[in-house]
């Protein structure tokens, strides 16, 4: 006697993400069938053993999840049961994304014909026509974990997100998207208003607009562009836009000649690049020029804006430098160009505390108060030097002594020189 099955089906999801699922949240579906005789009478009551299977096809085709239930209840040729019925043995682990159809076997046969599965009227949402979650429409939930990740298109974000690229908040500037947009290969963006205000990619980040950090930063290193200015509470501070420790020769240094005596080499222009001594441990090394009356320049055109120049250096006084009435002087100074334009006396050293009259020959000089004397006939010292100025536009930094006394076995040298600007 062949069986015919006639059944209504009730789907009922309980879905549950993660990777500890107990076994009442696993998904479940609730069926309900009738068991019929060929002549239309159900079939007697009782228990029936019974193997539920679900399919992709309506005939044919690779089993997709099965289960056997040996005694399902009978009255009147009407069943109901859950599957799974054991759900930790056969967890329903299809994913539902498609139609499937239900086959049952009552016994040993497969009853046809296999019976579509039919869905909850909201739950047609689930699959739609698009096979995309929704297939049209506005998702409300509390909260959502994704388990593949979010795949977002590049380019910048469109209004109220239509190129849907990454992610906006909406409501704060009407039609502007403020949110995290991937704007290229390996790139995020952090948007403001449609304008992007952060970019981070694998080598480094970049802000549009000034950054206000609170709190402690720790870093094993932070680079500052010689463009912009470093500030802390609200103050600009030094930066350092030239370190010339001469460790690869003189870098640019040159010097002018002696002016047959009249102690006016800064006048002159430019004679070639200046000698580089080295003078061992902690002292380093250092520019010293062949002739005492050399006087050393450079010039400096620091990048961005800025103010206000510093120059830290080390000077060197090598041989006895002794006091007296026409005793030796050093100095630094800034200056226009390479002939002198402008010059101001920024720094000066004496071997006594006498007014040096030269220092006064020329009237385009004006003088710095002078620091604490250089210590009668000692050989082969340095003071650390600081000469601050205005300035926003190339300048050069000179560097020179006078040998007062008519020696010659005094000499000067200068090194570890240091430009900051603010």
């Amino acid at each position: 006697m062949k069986n015919r099955l006639q059944s209504s089906l009730l789907l009922v999801f309980a879905l549950a993400f993660g990777s500890q699922l107990h076994a009442q949240l696993t998904p479940t579906l609730s069926i309900q069938g009738i068991l019929k005789k060929s002549n239309g009478v159900a079939v007697e009551d009782g228990t029936y053993p019974m193997t539920f299977r679900l399919y992709e096809f309506e005939t044919g085709g690779p089993v997709l999840w099965s289960e056997p239930q040996s005694a399902v209840e009978v009255s009147n040729g009407i069943y109901s049961t859950v599957l799974p019925f054991d759900k930790i043995t056969y967890p329903l682990n299809i994913p539902f994304d498609k139609l499937y159809y239900l086959g049952i076997t009552v016994g040993s046969a497969e009853l046809t014909p296999r019976i579509l599965l039919t869905s909850a009227p909201y739950a047609l949402s689930l699959i739609g026509t698009t096979n995309k979650f929704p297939s049209s429409g506005i998702v409300v939930t509390d909260s959502i974990r994704s388990n593949g990740g979010i795949l977002a298109r590049g380019g910048a974000p469109g209004l109220n997100g239509v190129s849907k690229n990454g992610y906006a908040f909406t409501g704060n500037s009407g039609d502007k998207d403020s949110g995290v947009f991937s704007t290229g290969d390996g790139k995020v963006s952090l948007y403001s208003n449609n304008a992007e205000i952060l970019a981070v990619n694998p080598t480094n980040i970049q802000s549009t607009q000034p950054l206000t950090v609170q709190g402690v930063v720790t870093a094993n290193g932070v680079n500052i562009s010689n463009n912009n200015n470093l500030a802390y509470n609200g103050i600009n501070d030094w930066r350092l836009v030239s370190a010339d420790y001469l460790e690869n020769g003189p870098d640019g240094w040159g010097y002018s000649l002696d002016d047959a005596g009249d102690r006016g080499a800064w006048k002159n222009p430019v004679a070639g690049a200046c000698p580089v001594a080295d003078f061992g441990d902690f002292a380093g090394k250092a520019l010293r020029p062949d002739i005492n009356d050399y006087v050393l320049k450079k010039q400096f055109s620091p990048s961005g804006t800025y103010n206000y120049v510093k120059v830290v250096f080390r000077y060197y006084s090598i041989g006895n430098w002794d006091p007296g009435d026409l005793s030796s002087a050093a100095f630094a100074a800034f200056a226009n160009n390479a002939t002198g334009g402008g010059i101001r006396f920024g720094w000066k050293y004496y071997t006594n505390n006498i007014d040096q009259n030269w220092l006064y020959d020329y009237d385009d000089i004006r003088m710095a108060a002078s620091f604490a004397p250089i210590p009668a006939n000692v050989a082969d010292h340095w003071i650390t030097g600081t000469m601050i100025g205005t300035r926003s536009t190339p300048f050069w930094v000179y560097f020179g002594y006078a040998n007062n006394e008519g020696e010659d076995t005094e000499q000067f040298a200068v090194g570890s020189i240091e430009v900051w600007v603010r």
